[in-house]
């Protein structure tokens, strides 16, 4: 079978071709007909309407085939038309492989292009394919408007014409170190069969698209090399994480919010802000990181195809390369990572995480493009609201909230955008999960893990991320978990509105953090675009000037390390009621490095594209 065709086939369910589902209990008011789904509220009908360009992966990957003099591209689309720029990858000599392109460019007309790869020989042949016979290529998509749309890779082979061959167009990226194991994974312009060559061994996979190879039997705090067989690539390396409880010093960072910017360029790669992300990366190279967290919204998002989300997050892994070929990247769910359900009626709309769940909800959307930790936290199902507690009836949490340690220190990685309706607030009779709002299996799954981490003595400092903070400074004062004072705000489920309204479960989630326990360090949050630090103490003021419920009387001090300036357009701050609290507020695109060592732990935040230090603190 053509590998285009394949590809297609493959990804048919996930696209949402020909789907006929049912309405999950879980919503209301949301109804079906011949046409698929609409929402109806009093006498006003919503039609289900698409949010999008239109364009797709699939479109991007498979668009090269091979020619007599070189590789022309068809993006399947006769109304596209744009720029096609090339290059070669010198994927062998350099450690850190990126693109050089060529001097000239071609246009994309009728959504056709051709390279020819005849004129790139004698002194433009900076690869030797000429000798080799083979080589790779990079392509970036541009539209006609000079807006960049995908930047790829193909590689191909010559004899007497050109073949476009089987190639890593995602990858190889580093997941779930541990000291005795890592996950390897490629995603590939085909499926076929590879071979993972590490430890003096080939781990050998199937034929598929996507290859997560488990590599086990490694030694702790211990570097390996290793490669893919049967592509163009070259040796990268990993580094295992030290033995639990381990006080070897170490550096992680942390960042959010790196979706599309304004300034044209790279700043804009559909979806992503690659040109902050690559300083980024380039700097986490540079201090010598040991892991990278990043929560939430990476890309634009907030789209109703599929299709076009998978475009946005590939988008945004190429900006973490060739980083992320050696050190692990570990990300968390934010709003803009909703794919949704949309619904008009004239200029008034409405929208609920997609469904059916198992296929197309952003959870699943998510899960499928990271291969983060899994945690036993299924999903919602359980909880005293759930119409159908013998069924599924919300989405999984799979990937998306979950913990992991390295050395002494606990990472864990919350979803505040989880089951997300992005207009719940203001008309809850959708149902759907509020941005900001931890639900209550999630609560429930953390309230163990903090206590079983108070027990485990190999652990001695635990960070919390998640995307929305607890106390928002410039953005997101209207909502997060705040909403400007109103504790009304809340998840609806069936119809129905759940007991605890957001400030509530603030205070409930501050209870686990900061009262029961001893080890949490700080809040890892973003979400607004700027960088603030808060201290969260018994002195800071949390509540708005009219509250008739208990307050909560905080036993401890912690910090809240707000970091959403990967990027995204900047927020300015804002009055609040703990503003006295708040330091160092900077509107500059910077990265949080943490530097732990043993019981101390200190803070250096710098704008990677300066060197300018911004903050710093020690615990």
């Amino acid at each position: 079978m053509h590998h285009r065709l394949f590809f297609l086939l493959l990804f048919l369910p996930i696209l949402g071709i020909a789907q006929n589902q049912e309405v999950p209990l879980v919503y209301s008011n949301i109804l079906t007909d011949d046409d698929g789904t609409y929402f109806k509220s009093g006498d006003s009908t919503y039609s289900q309407a698409i949010r999008g360009r239109g364009y797709s992966l699939n479109q991007m990957v498979n668009a090269p085939i091979g020619t007599g003099e070189g590789i022309d591209f068809d993006f399947e689309d006769t109304t596209f038309q744009g720029k096609l720029y090339y290059g070669f990858i010198n994927i062998r000599e350099e450690e850190y492989p990126l693109p050089v392109y060529f001097k000239l460019s071609t246009i994309i007309k009728n959504g056709r292009a051709g390279i020819n790869l005849i004129n790139l020989s004698g002194k433009y042949d900076m690869i030797n394919w000429e000798t080799s016979r083979k080589g790779l290529l990079a392509y970036r998509v541009v539209s006609r408007s000079g807006k960049l749309i995908y930047d790829g890779r193909v590689g191909f082979e010559y004899e007497r014409s050109f073949k476009v061959l089987p190639t890593i167009v995602e990858g190889p990226t580093i997941h779930r170190v541990g000291p005795h194991s890592a996950v390897v994974r490629i995603v590939l312009s085909q499926p076929v069969k590879t071979g993972l060559w590490i430890n003096r061994k080939i781990i050998s996979s199937e034929e598929s698209l996507v290859h997560e190879v488990l590599v086990t039997g490694l030694e702790p705090s211990t570097t390996y090399h290793y490669e893919f067989e049967g592509f163009q690539t070259r040796l990268f390396r990993l580094t295992t994480a030290p033995e639990p409880g381990s006080t070897e010093p170490f550096t992680f960072s942390y960042c959010s919010d790196s979706r599309s910017g304004q300034g044209g360029g790279e700043r804009n790669l559909y979806g992503a802000n690659a040109y902050i992300m690559n300083r980024i990366m380039a700097y986490n190279k540079l201090r010598d990181v040991a892991f990278m967290q990043f929560t939430g919204d990476m890309i634009s998002g907030y789209q109703t195809e599929r299709k076009e989300m998978d475009l946005q997050y590939a988008n945004w892994k190429r900006s973490l390369e060739p980083f992320s070929h050696y050190k692990p990247v570990y990300v968390g769910m934010g709003n803009h990572e909703a794919l949704l359900n949309l619904y008009k009626s004239g200029k008034d709309w409405v929208s609920v995480d997609k469904f059916p769940f198992k296929i197309e909800s952003a959870e699943k959307a998510f899960s499928d493009h990271f291969c983060n930790p899994l945690s036993e936290l299924k999903s919602e199902d359980g909880n005293k609201y759930d119409p159908n507690p013998k069924g599924q009836d919300f989405p999984d949490y799979s990937e998306t909230v979950y913990s992991y340690s390295y050395g002494n220190t606990e990472i864990i990685v919350l979803n505040s955008d989880y089951w997300y309706a992005p207009m719940l607030w203001n008309n809850p009779t959708t149902g759907g999960n509020l941005h900001g709002y931890i639900m209550d299996e999630q609560f429930k799954w953390l309230k163990n893990k903090i206590s079983d981490l108070e027990a485990d003595k190999a652990i001695q400092h635990v960070f919390v991320s998640l995307h929305t903070p607890f106390f928002p400074n410039g953005g997101h004062v209207d909502d997060d978990m705040w909403y400007s004072g109103n504790n009304e705000p809340r998840p609806y489920i069936a119809g129905k509105p759940v007991d605890k309204g957001i400030i509530e479960r603030r205070d409930e989630l501050l209870e686990i953090l900061v009262n029961q326990s001893t080890k949490v360090r700080a809040l890892l949050t973003g979400d607004e675009h700027n960088y603030a630090k808060t201290l969260i103490s018994n002195a800071t003021p949390i509540y708005p000037l009219v509250w008739s419920l208990e307050k909560i009387d905080l036993k401890r001090s912690i910090w809240q390390i707000n970091n959403g300036s990967a990027g995204a357009p900047y927020y300015a701050q804002e009055k609040t009621p703990w503003q006295s609290m708040v330091s160092n507020f900077s509107t500059q695109n910077v990265a949080v490095l943490f530097h732990v060592a043993g019981k101390k732990i200190s803070m250096e935040v710098v704008n990677p594209l300066t060197f300018e230090l911004v903050d710093q603190l020690e615990f």
